[in-house]
């Protein structure tokens, strides 16, 4: 604004206010938070902020939910990739990873995401 008044000298502020309004680029108050999925390590530790999608502790490691050994993509797919604890990651692979055991972690993982404001992610 002080450019405007260095600019037009002494002017009343409602044309000032205009000058201002019409110009100066608007910002919203809120601004929404994306960033755009890859299956990149570093976008799935920001994506679950560092936390364990099952217990909330820090999280020390990335899981595919469906196993690299049952398809050669699963790594390629952000959806299908979640952080874990040393204990919930031993927990998960414990006499092996189930259907029942897939399908648990997918709704856990939606249920996370969704409380940590990033249900856009889901």
């Amino acid at each position: 604004m002080d450019f405007l008044k260095r600019r037009y000298g002494n002017m009343p502020n409602p044309y000032l206010h205009k000058l201002v309004e019409r110009y100066a680029p608007k910002f919203d108050s809120q601004p929404k938070e994306f960033v755009e999925p890859i299956p990149d390590d570093y976008f799935i530790w920001w994506l679950f902020k560092h936390r364990c999608i099952m217990c909330s502790q820090t999280g020390h490691e990335i899981n595919e939910i469906n196993p690299r050994g049952r398809s050669k993509f699963a790594i390629l797919d952000w959806h299908n990739r979640v952080t874990l604890c040393q204990d919930c990651h031993r927990l998960f692979h414990k006499d092996g990873v189930t259907d029942k055991k897939q399908e648990e972690m997918r709704v856990r993982r939606a249920e996370f995401l969704v409380s940590v404001g990033r249900g856009q992610y889901v």
